[in-house]
């Protein structure tokens, strides 16, 4: 017989994981400056004069990198409610959502934490780490690694289609979460975070209600809201 604690705690952790990262990507997102703008910005020094000095920013991205296990979370619990029709959308889409999250974690390292560092110098020290940065931000040497990112969206999408075949979730929610992963990828392709910001108002409305489900059902009673 499961030890009922176990799964509770279990279930409980499940759910705080579809609660907490949405909200995490919705700070994250609405700290960056120029939010409004939708400017496709393609210039490295710009995205280095955004972060320089803004240690809230700095936060945000250490955050980021924090919910890399609750996504990792979430897409092996949509995996395990696909079932028969969706099946293969399941798995296939956490393969693909499980790398992405890995590309996630080093990209929050590589391009966030790790300037972090570098703008504890003194300017001058500062500005002849410049050369470096760049070459970091055009994703130089085994950085390429991180065109791998889009996985994350894409595999949270075919998850989600796999939901709205199945039912496993009521549809609202489905198409919600393959509307939100589609904004993300458009966000991270022509780095507009109001787009980014969007897509996770989105996700939340998407997921924190299952998620809040999970929290305060009986562990094992209701593995999925009703269709």
């Amino acid at each position: 017989m499961p030890n009922q604690k176990l799964e509770s705690a279990k279930q409980i952790g499940t759910g705080l994981a579809f609660v907490v990262f949405p909200f995490v990507f919705i700070f994250a997102f609405a700290i960056h400056p120029n939010l409004l703008s939708l400017a496709i910005v393609t210039d490295v020094g710009t995205r280095i004069g955004e972060f320089h000095g803004n240690r809230l920013m700095h936060l945000g991205h250490a955050l980021m990198l924090l919910t890399v296990p609750l996504l990792i979370v979430v897409s092996l619990k949509l995996m395990h409610m696909l079932t028969e029709r969706g099946a293969w959308l399941g798995f296939i889409g956490c393969v693909m959502a499980v790398f992405g999250a890995v590309m996630l974690a080093v990209d929050k390292t590589a391009l966030c934490l790790v300037p972090s560092a570098f703008d504890t110098l003194p300017e001058a020290q500062f500005r002849q780490m410049l050369p470096g940065l760049e070459a970091m931000f055009h994703f130089k040497g085994w950085l390429a690694l991180l065109y791998l990112l889009p996985l994350l969206p894409l595999g949270f999408m075919l998850q989600g289609i796999g939901l709205y075949l199945s039912r496993a979730i009521p549809r609202w929610q489905s198409v919600s979460l393959i509307v939100a992963m589609v904004l993300l990828g458009v966000s991270a392709a022509v780095d507009i975070d109001l787009f980014g910001l969007i897509a996770s108002a989105i996700l939340a409305i998407a997921l924190v209600p299952f998620g809040l489900q999970l929290i305060n059902s009986p562990p094992g009673r209701r593995d999925t809201p009703p269709s």
